[in-house]
This record gives C-alpha cells, structure tokens and sequence, in this order.
C-alpha cells in the first residue's frame, strides 16, 4: 500500500484496512462500514471534481439500490485519494471468469433490474463526466445519437490503423454507422448509462440488486437502449457461451423494455469503435479483436446498412 496514501488516510481521521482490488487506474482500501478510498495513480484533484459533482446528482437520484460515489477528494502536492460510499453485496459474476457458463434467467432478471434502477435517474446534472479520459462529457444540446457518432469519429480519427488492418472496409463502415447514428430520433426519455455495466459491477445481496459500483467509463445521460446492448455483449466477452448469452440477455431486454434490436446493433458498433483502441497496445488483444469481431458480425453490419 502507498505510503503517501496511508498518511494522507490517517492525517484526515482514517484508519486504512485491508486492499480490496486494484485496477489500472487505481487501488480500493477499506475504510469503515459504510466508506472505502480509492488511491489514484495519476490523477489530481481538478481531474476528480467531475466525480464529486457526479456522486452529488447520483445521491439526489431516486434509484432504488446504492451507487458507488465519491463523497470527498483528499490530495496533497499533487497526489490524490477519494472517500467513496461503501456499496454492500457480491459481484453477480466474478470479473473474467474462465469458461463462464450461458447466463442463467435469474442472471438475466437481475441485469434487467440493474437496467431498470438506473432508468429512474434522469436529471441532466448526472452527465457531468468526460466520456472516457481525455474527453468532455457528450454534448448535452445534440441528440445522443448524434453525440455518439462524434465520439465514435474522433476514436477512430485517432487511431484508425488498427481496425484498417484488421477490417479492409472498415472506413465505408464508420461512415456508414456515422450516417445512421446522426439519424436516430432523440430517444423521449433519457436516464443515467452507466457504460461499464459487467456483472462484476452489479452487487447482489439476498437475491436482488443491492447495488451498481465502478461509475465512469461512457458514464452518462442518454438512450438506456445502448445500455442494455453493451450489457447484454459484454456480460461474457470471451466465453465458450459468449453469443448465446448475448443473445438471451438481448431477448430478455427487449421483451421487457421494448427496446429495439437493430438499434442494439448501432450501438454495439459503435461501442466497438470508440472503445477499441482504448486498451490495445497492439491487434493481438483481446478487446480490440472482440471489438474487430463485432464489425464483421453480420447482424450489426445489417443494423448498419
């Protein structure tokens, strides 16, 4: 643990526990029963104001489970730790588990319930985060699908090299996808999209929905149907049911919400686009090939076309 960190924790009251996880852009510690702290590996204070301001909209929200939020912002010459609430329950999955089995009705009831709780948030105070690092928060005065496919050009403006290897037409794609995104009515209600909605995310306690942690990757305000398509393909990326789980979460959330699969479709592609160099060092992995993979898929090249 970060000594910096610890002495910060202690000269604000805090008694730092046990490390509960570690990711690439920071480690989660035990405080109390209701608080944890997230130490930061490179970010500052102005960086992490948006995710105060964020936590503030998210405790005013009539969501019916609890949220992660940052609650405090402690830094000192230049490094950082926040003070997040505690979000009680287990991970619906564990995150990259191995030969993942075919989710499961009850699995596919709770993810829609999860979709169902952030349905109730929609004030436009929530999407005050950027997009992804290095970027602004989606253009509220635009339609979201329109905001979508400017994010989605500039992410690959910057880096097109990859998917060009990869997908021979895949500049005819993007422009295509571009074209039908701007097209797409501004859907009448919009709610929070958490962006990041894996079971490992989504904490159950006592069978129900107990909680939603990790806001903040494509967090924001918009159409809950691209929730629900990106839940539905990244609940299991790479297992051997991958598709077939894929497929039943997409049934079930269509049936439930009304949603609309071609719709689904767009947004798959263009998840895939504007995320797929954002963990790539190289076409060998594994995300930027799931991503290559959804843009050749003959189902999303037709929601496309």
């Amino acid at each position: 643990m970060d000594e910096r960190a610890i002495a910060l924790l202690h000269r604000h009251g805090w008694n730092p526990g046990d490390i509960l996880g570690a990711g690439m852009e920071g480690t989660v510690i035990d405080l109390s029963a209701d608080e944890v702290a997230k130490v930061w590996h490179d970010r500052h204070r102005s960086d992490l104001e948006p995710l105060l301001r964020f936590g503030s909209a998210l405790e005013a929200s009539p969501i019916p489970f609890l949220c992660s939020r940052v609650i405090e912002i402690l830094e000192d010459d230049g490094f950082a730790v926040t003070i997040e609430q505690k979000v009680p329950g287990q991970p619906l999955r564990p995150d990259a588990l191995p030969d993942a089995p075919m989710v499961t009705h009850e699995e596919a009831r709770l993810m829609g319930d999860a979709l169902a709780g952030l349905s109730q948030a929609r004030t436009a105070d929530l999407n005050v985060l950027p997009s992804l690092p290095a970027e602004k928060p989606l253009f509220r005065r635009s339609s979201f699908g329109s905001s979508l496919a400017d994010l989605a050009e500039r992410r690959f403006a910057q880096r097109p090299e990859q998917l060009r290897e990869e997908i021979g037409d895949i500049d005819e794609i993007v422009a295509a996808l571009l074209r039908r995104l701007r097209d797409l009515p501004d859907p009448e209600m919009k709610c929070l999209i958490h962006g990041d909605l894996i079971p490992a995310n989504v904490l159950i306690d006592d069978g129900e929905v107990a909680g939603l942690v990790d806001f903040g990757f494509l967090t924001t305000v918009g159409d809950p149907q691209f929730d629900a398509a990106v839940a539905a393909s990244s609940f299991d990326m790479y297992g051997p049911s991958a598709r077939h789980s894929e497929q039943a979460l997409s049934a079930a959330f269509s049936t439930r919400f009304g949603h609309d699969p071609t719709t689904y479709g767009l947004y798959r592609a263009a998840y895939a686009v504007i995320t797929h160099s954002y963990f790539a060092s190289d076409s060998q992995d594994g995300h930027f090939q799931w991503c290559a993979q959804l843009l050749t898929r003959e189902d999303v090249r037709d929601a496309i076309a």
